[in-house]
This record gives structure tokens, C-alpha cells and sequence, in this order.
């Protein structure tokens, strides 16, 4: 079952077009729905509700609506954000966060968009590749101490 069209105008500018980018939008959180816990999905998630806790998905695309508002770890193929998400956000493909869009939290990308009025209020680590994207963000977090310490190295000599 499809829900609108494929050429989204939210989904056209998720990654890159290659073929194994998702192009169906397969599930859907209305408005007055609640979810704690963690939320697994494939292809595309269009979120208008609350979730907290963690949502993953191998190579799918969330797409964060305007009402919509997530409190949890995410990592997925790309996210596309209108709404509001608190917490860290990982993306193999990409990260846009639209003019109505607000994120409090870390994001991991080898791509991010912001657009004109939107808010992040975090730290951004930009990957190399998708190949560098874990799920295990202490591997990450290390990685990016060790950057920090030899920065403040070569600031000190």
C-alpha cells in the first residue's frame, strides 16, 4: 500500500539516488499516537506523533513532520526534520533539517542540510562515508576525542 506519491518533495533530496534508497513510504504515525520504546522500520517512516526511545532502520528514510516530535537515539539510512528531535541522530545517507525543523542533540552524517531558520543546537561530526557510520556510537565518540586531544596537541605546540 503507498501513501501519496514517490516524488515526495521530502524524500527527492534524502542521499543519493541510488538504487537501494528506499522509495515507498510504508509506514505512517498519525497525530495522537505515543510510542516508548524502539521503533524498527524499512523504506520510508513518515512521523506526525511522539516517540520516545529509539528508532532504527537499516537503510530507511524518517521523514519528522511538522507536529511531529521525537525524544530518542535514531539511526537510519537518512532523516529529513520539520518537526522536533531531542537526542542523537545517525544517518548513513543524510541529515536536512528543514525552516521549521529544530534538533537538540548530536547528528553523525556524511551530509547535512540546515535550512534558512531552522534550529540545531548540537555538535555535527561529518563522516567520511557511509562505510564509517556504526551503531556503536562509542566507537564514534572516541574517535572524535582523539581528533578533539590531537587538535588541543597542535594548538599547545
Amino acid at each position: 500500500m503507498k501513501f501519496g506519491s514517490n516524488k515526495s518533495p521530502y524524500v527527492s533530496g534524502v542521499g543519493n539516488s541510488s538504487s537501494e534508497e528506499p522509495t515507498d513510504l510504508r509506514s505512517f504515525l498519525g497525530e495522537g499516537v505515543e510510542i516508548t520504546g524502539e521503533v524498527r522500520f524499512s523504506e520510508i517512516m513518515r512521523v506526525d506523533s511522539h516517540i520516545s526511545g529509539t528508532i532504527v532502520s537499516d537503510s530507511g528514510s524518517l521523514l519528522i513532520m511538522e507536529k511531529g516530535c521525537i525524544k530518542a537515539t535514531v539511526q537510519v539510512g537518512a532523516v529529513e526534520v520539520s518537526g522536533i528531535v531531542e537526542g542523537t541522530i545517525t544517518a548513513k545517507n543524510s541529515v536536512k533539517i528543514h525552516s521549521t525543523g529544530r534538533v537538540y542533540g548530536d547528528i553523525y552524517t556524511p551530509a547535512l542540510i540546515i535550512d534558512h531558520g531552522a534550529v540545531f543546537d548540537g555538535k555535527c561530526h561529518m563522516l567520511e562515508s557511509k562505510n564509517n557510520v556504526t551503531k556503536d556510537f562509542a566507537g564514534i565518540e572516541q574517535k572524535s576525542s582523539a581528533d578533539t586531544s590531537n587538535l588541543k596537541m597542535a594548538d599547545a605546540i
